[in-house]
């Protein structure tokens, strides 16, 4: 029996449909897959940059979380949901005189007072000399070494961390 045109059209055109949906399909995999990635590390800055003072403060890119050292000397990390925040972190220096971050060259955090005395510190038992911090879009503070392991992080990426301490 020989296909009649209209039948060979029909199947060309499930054929043709068939290749744009797997198409798609495909684009579709490689544009999440390549978003994902991009969005994974937000906000890097690195462990030999300034000091912070009161007020400063870092965003990651999607505007979903932000760190901020805030005037009572507790440096938090608050999410976003909605018009919404809450704090997901802290130091727990409220109080104790902090008035200064130093981001160590030896890759842990400082928390200062006035006469330069360390109040506390992040990463102590695992720094990350030569690495940076990053704060992700998933609302985790992570430090990494220069080779890119992570070696502290708040406990955030999935809610409220359960690190709220400093070590002294």
């Amino acid at each position: 029996m020989t296909p009649s045109k209209s039948g060979r059209s029909t199947a060309r055109r499930r054929i043709l449909r068939t290749a744009l949906v797997g198409t798609a399909i495909a684009c579709a995999i490689g544009l999440t897959t390549t978003t994902a990635s991009a969005a994974a590390f937000v906000a890097n800055f690195t462990l030999s940059q300034s000091d912070w003072t009161a007020g400063d403060s870092v965003g990651a890119d999607n505007g979903m979380s932000q760190l901020v050292l805030q005037s009572d000397g507790n440096l938090v990390l608050y999410k976003f949901t909605g018009a919404e925040s809450y704090p997901a972190w802290a130091s727990g220096t409220s109080g104790h005189g902090v008035v200064r971050v130093d981001w160590s060259r030896s890759g842990y955090v400082k928390l200062l007072n006035s006469s330069g005395g360390i109040v506390c510190t992040l990463g102590a038992l695992n720094p990350a000399p030569g690495g940076h911090a990053e704060l992700r879009n998933d609302g985790n503070l992570v430090f990494l070494n220069s080779s890119g392991n992570a070696t502290w992080d708040t406990g955030t990426s999935h809610g409220t961390g359960n690190r709220n301490y400093c070590y002294t």
